[in-house]
């Protein structure tokens, strides 16, 4: 069996993008030269999560959400639990925002450097690792950003 051809991420992250997507059966789209795509963490029967990847500053971003818009009075809990998320783990970072939202968005985001080389399956690989590790970060910010509130909001949460 030949060995795979190693791709420098500057000029061949896009047909990786596109690679990973078709070998998970998810349709790509484009944006202001961003990919974007839905993908199931796990399987099919996993979460749905947005992933957003383009390049800013040297780096090759990829941003994962559910999509979940973080509320005024559940900003600052979960802000809490991002930050105590990114003080023990070192990837996928947290991160609160959205230029297109007034209110913040919760994302497990990794950036790889443009200089990198990796093949189609190792892409795929830490794309793969990326979502898995993105399920806990989501959960559990948006869990701790609910305990962190009064017990008497907790009845509402579905």
């Amino acid at each position: 069996m030949p060995a795979e051809h190693a791709v420098e991420l500057r000029d061949g992250w896009e047909p990786l993008v596109r690679e990973w997507a078709r070998r998970i059966g998810e349709p790509v789209a484009s944006e202001d030269g961003a990919l974007y795509l839905e993908a199931r963490a796990g399987g099919p029967t996993g979460p749905r999560l947005t992933v957003d990847v383009s390049r800013a500053a040297g780096s090759l971003v990829v941003a994962v959400t559910d999509g979940t818009l973080i509320s005024p009075d559940r900003l600052a809990p979960t802000a809490a639990a991002a930050i105590a998320w990114n003080s023990r783990e070192v990837t996928p970072t947290a991160i609160l925002g959205d230029v297109r939202s007034e209110a913040p968005l919760l994302s497990a985001v990794l950036a790889l450097p443009l200089a990198a080389h990796l093949t189609a399956t190792g892409f795929a690989s830490t794309l793969d690792a990326l979502l898995e590790a993105a399920v806990r970060l989501l959960r559990e910010c948006h869990d701790l950003g609910f305990v962190l509130r009064s017990t008497d909001d907790l009845t509402t949460r579905e």
